[in-house]
């Protein structure tokens, strides 16, 4: 029988540590802090010599990326900076808004509903443990077994597989479309986007493809991001979208947006 212990039974560190940033303190005043070292470089020569971009990714990989590693993330930030008002975030927070909810309060409502396992967050970490499982194995393969699966075709939104699939019944045109833009020219040195454009190709005939959550998830495995960080990550980029559309509502009568009739709501039971 193993002995239940208590919190007495552990050794706790004397303060938190961090190897992501040093404060190096003043020398008249050991709590004011005179220099901020983010990975071992310091914050006030980063900001005279890089860019937003490669700082950001200095925080989350711990080392400064490569220039076609920068244009990589900058296209994707740009294309995710605002999901659109059917997104399920963005709607969620335009929603607080126009019922004149405080406008701190907008981003957080969103980034909650973001976080989801649909469309979201977690589908992103999903998408990502999805890739890295495939990876060495030839993407039409994996396509086709997948698609074998199947066993109707599905009118609505159907995810074949994390970050895969269609956006009601048909393939995420804009999506694809954004793929290749953001991936141009970065097919050769960039091994999960070879394999994730691949994949797409083969999903075509089945009517399906890139979802947003699987793009993101293609190039933070480039990028060399965690699963779990890339949560985080997924939320910042598409966090400016999602609070001007909902402060955009604040400005508007409750009257602006549709209230849905009782026959309109789906109810259904969860499992």
């Amino acid at each position: 029988m193993t002995e239940k212990k208590t919190k007495n039974d552990f050794v706790y560190a004397a303060k938190a540590q961090t190897n992501i940033i040093l404060e190096q303190p003043s020398e008249t005043n050991p709590y004011v802090c005179k220099a901020n070292y983010l990975h071992g470089y310091n914050v006030l020569e980063l900001l005279q010599k890089k860019s937003f971009v490669e700082v950001l990714l200095l925080l989350f990989i711990g080392e400064l990326p490569e220039p076609e590693k920068v244009q990589l993330f900058e296209r994707l930030m740009i294309g995710l900076i605002n999901l659109g008002p059917r997104h399920p975030a963005v709607k969620a927070a335009m929603v607080a808004g126009v019922s004149k909810a405080n406008a701190e309060h907008l981003l957080p409502i969103g980034l909650s509903v973001l976080g989801g396992e649909t469309n979201g967050a977690k589908e992103v970490e999903q998408a990502m443990i999805f890739l890295k499982n495939n990876i060495e194995k030839p993407a039409n393969n994996v396509a086709k077994e997948l698609c074998s699966s199947i066993k109707k075709h599905s009118d609505g939104e159907f995810h074949l597989c994390p970050g895969f699939g269609n956006s009601y019944g048909s393939i995420d045109e804009y999506t694809v479309d954004l793929a290749e833009k953001i991936t141009q020219s970065s097919h050769e040195g960039f091994t999960f986007i070879k394999w994730a454009l691949e994949f797409n190709q083969s999903l075509t005939p089945y009517n399906m493809g890139w979802l947003k959550t699987g793009l993101a998830a293609t190039v933070f495995c480039e990028l060399g991001i965690g699963a779990r960080e890339a949560i985080g990550l997924f939320q910042l980029i598409c966090a400016p979208g999602i609070f001007v559309q909902g402060v955009e509502q604040t400005h508007h009568p409750i009257t602006a947006i549709p209230m849905l009739a009782d026959e309109q709501h789906i109810y259904t039971r969860s499992n």
